[in-house]
């Protein structure tokens, strides 16, 4: 039976389970209106249930099952990550450098991870540490992401892994991948259009070959190793002010011997020039005014350590 089929059947039967559960992670835990907006993005609530479904080939008891537990992930877990995050990033706000840079053309969030601004040190990289930040800038993502006309969407991403400086701390063993996949899976399915890894060596390629067999086929699909000049290919459609920030970013990373403002990548830069934060539209829209929209809150450190 087509998908499309299988959906039409359930969304009437299944629709009160569905919502039941979901429901569970509103307000009082989360801070937020609109479960949804937690676990999925800015989408309709029951958006999470049927990327579920998708990923158990439309089994409707497992995608119940995964959705009860990813319910259930962020009615215990998520608040004890939330009162990490305040002491974590005041203490250390260079910790990770995965933030939101930006929008592509059509209104996803841009993220962009490069290893050289990293200040975690290898006894940093856990897989509790990890999913902490992880689950942060998607969920912030998420409540930015918009259609360039202003409509609200299905959440989805992009994502620019900058190999400067690259360390193998991060992949320390298949187990510490693999759970690390499995619960971003299971919380924000199908949440990547495109992944695109550049300044990469030969290091890294041979880490990935290793790890990649714990990722499923359409995340494998989704990732590129992307030399400079075809990036603006890969990750299309994007804007000007977008790609002229990546260009000056990835060029002032390339090297690994970063200025104290690439460094500081969370701070705002003295006097003019370029911008660590993220490209220009997005820093003035999302990160310099007092009120973001929809209770946005970019990578912790902006917050927590200026």
């Amino acid at each position: 039976m087509d998908p499309e089929e299988i959906l039409a059947q359930i969304r009437e039967t299944e629709r009160t389970m569905v919502r039941e559960m979901v429901n569970q992670v509103k307000n009082p835990i989360l801070g937020i209106q609109q479960p949804s907006v937690a676990m999925y993005g800015r989408t309709d609530i029951l958006e999470g249930y049927w990327r579920l479904l998708s990923d158990c080939q439309y089994d409707i008891e497992e995608g119940l099952r995964l959705l009860k537990a990813a319910c259930d992930w962020h009615l215990v877990v998520r608040p004890r990550m939330k009162e990490l995050i305040p002491k974590v990033y005041t203490e250390k706000p260079g910790l990770f450098s995965l933030r939101q840079i930006g929008f592509d053309g059509d209104g996803r969030p841009v993220l962009y991870h490069c290893f050289a601004q990293d200040q975690a040190t290898v006894s940093d990289w856990t897989v509790d540490a990890i999913l902490t930040h992880v689950v942060q800038i998607i969920e912030n993502a998420g409540r930015c992401s918009r259609h360039k006309e202003g409509e609200e969407r299905g959440m989805t991403m992009k994502l620019i892994i900058d190999c400067s400086g690259f360390t193998s701390a991060p992949f320390k063993s298949y187990d510490h991948i693999n759970k690390l996949h499995q619960t971003l899976m299971l919380l924000y399915p199908n949440v990547l259009d495109c992944v695109a890894i550049v300044n990469y060596s030969h290091e890294a390629r041979v880490i990935w070959s290793g790890i990649s067999d714990v990722m499923d086929d359409s995340l494998q699909a989704k990732i590129k190793f992307t030399p400079l000049k075809e990036l603006d290919e890969h990750i299309a459609p994007v804007s000007h002010d977008l790609l002229s920030w990546l260009t000056v970013e990835i060029e002032e990373n390339r090297n690994g011997d970063l200025s104290p403002r690439q460094l500081a990548f969370w701070k705002a830069p003295t006097g003019s020039g370029h911008d660590p934060r993220g490209a220009n539209k997005f820093v003035a829209d999302f990160i310099t005014k007092k009120a973001s929209p929809h209770g946005f809150e970019n990578h912790p450190g902006i917050v927590y350590g200026n």
